[in-house]
């Protein structure tokens, strides 16, 4: 639910509950104050009353107050209390049980007590029940319409700037040298949301660009002594005058450089990967892709023993080709050094999928490891266990899905996009 939508809700349900409250204790009121002036009323027709009795000496026998009952009964010596009550009682005109203030009073007559009662009825009570619920339903569907209009117009055009900012923080790129422009904006809450997102973002570029500074020079300053070590050893091996024990050290030596060496390509090229340092898209045609890297890797699976059967369908992803060419480079990297001797590669590209699978009798790998970094096989201790890693990362940044599965002793490995 929008907060918007959250907003007018609430607003709405507060005012709704307090206009009905307000309308019950008006309507208390009202009634309590109609009571006395029907009260009063009642004792001002006893005055009348008993003014008559005494002028005339004789009980009215009509009045014209139509208005009120009027009825007298005699009690002889008995004097009764006087007393004010509302009661039920027939209305002729309305032919039916009404709500009644009666009133009964002694009246001292021809040397009897009469009692007096004079009753009002109470249509003022129901016209004004009737006149009050009116009121509520209709102050309440013109809270209702003017709420919605509220919040389609008035409120969305408030929020206006916090659109679209929100649409401008969306589109912010790390790589990008543009500076974000924040509408402006009188309302002191987007003022201050504006200000913090325009200090967050120019922190994170400062930060994305000191690590991209980083990884530019890392990249050249570990691999120059990297190539100059390596060199110097491969000139020590070609020594005459190694013994066999020292030829063996200086190969181990080698061995480990050269190691050491793709490790740090490796990581240089996640981090790479994970700053989103290769932004150039392009719409690439697969099967091309896949059949080139197919005779690429061919004489080294012959060499291996290994044969290929493949089914290539036309299909186009749209990635960063550098990108591309080290996922494919990985996979079928991946599928070689990790087959069994005279094994099996199948590839089958399809419209919006393309998997890879290998021979192996190894048993399935553990899924939720597979993609960390510096997972490895017992077999296969030599390997650095980034590659899977860097497939896993250029999935991700390229919207592509990565599934792995064990099926028939074969390794497959599945993208989808």
């Amino acid at each position: 639910m929008k907060l918007l939508t959250r907003f007018s809700l609430v607003n709405l349900f507060v005012m709704v509950g307090i206009f009905l409250a307000s309308s019950l204790i008006i309507y208390k009121f009202t009634q309590v104050i109609l009571i006395r002036e029907i009260d009063a009323d009642l004792r001002g027709v006893e005055e009348k009353v008993s003014s008559y009795v005494k002028q005339y000496n004789s009980l009215p026998k009509g009045f014209a107050l139509d208005e009120e009952i009027i009825s007298f009964a005699n009690t002889g010596q008995r004097k009764v209390s006087r007393r004010s009550e509302l009661t039920q009682m027939f209305s002729q005109r309305e032919n039916k049980m009404h709500n009644f203030m009666r009133l009964d009073f002694p009246l001292w007559f021809n040397n009897n007590w009469y009692t007096v009662t004079i009753a009002k009825p109470l249509e003022g009570m129901h016209h004004l029940s009737k006149a009050l619920i009116t009121i509520s339903v209709l102050t309440i569907l013109i809270i209702i319409i003017i709420s919605v209009v509220l919040n389609s117009i008035l409120l969305r055009r408030l929020w206006r700037p916090f659109y679209k900012s929100m649409d401008m923080m969306r589109s912010f790129k790390l790589g990008s040298t543009d500076l974000l422009a924040f509408p402006e904006t009188s309302i002191s809450e987007f003022a201050f949301m504006n200000d913090s997102l325009a200090l967050a973002t120019e922190k994170a570029r400062q930060d994305y660009l000191t690590l991209k500074e980083f990884t530019e020079n890392a990249s050249h300053e570990i691999q120059t002594p990297l190539s100059i070590i390596r060199a110097k050893l491969d000139m020590l091996i070609q020594e005459k005058d190694l013994s066999k024990n020292q030829s063996e050290l200086v190969k181990e030596a080698y061995t480990s450089i050269k190691k050491l060496s793709r490790l740090n390509q490796s990581l240089l090229l996640l981090a790479k990967i994970e700053n989103r340092q290769f932004d150039n898209k392009e719409i690439m045609n697969l099967k091309e892709k896949v059949e080139e890297k197919i005779d690429q890797f061919r004489e080294l699976w012959q060499n291996k023993g290994i044969s290929i059967k493949f089914s290539l369908t036309e299909s186009y992803l749209e990635m960063s080709p550098e990108l591309l060419d080290i996922l494919l480079n990985n996979l079928f990297s991946n599928a070689s050094n990790h087959n069994t001797p005279s094994g099996l590669i199948a590839i089958e590209l399809k419209q919006n999928e393309f998997a890879i699978s290998n021979s192996g009798l190894n048993g399935a790998l553990d899924e939720k490891k597979l993609f960390t970094r510096f997972y490895k096989t017992a077999v296969n201790s030599n390997h650095n266990g980034l590659g899977l890693s860097i497939i896993k990362q250029i999935s991700k940044v390229s919207a592509l899905t990565t599934r792995y599965k064990y099926s028939e002793n074969r390794h497959s490995f599945i993208l989808n996009w």
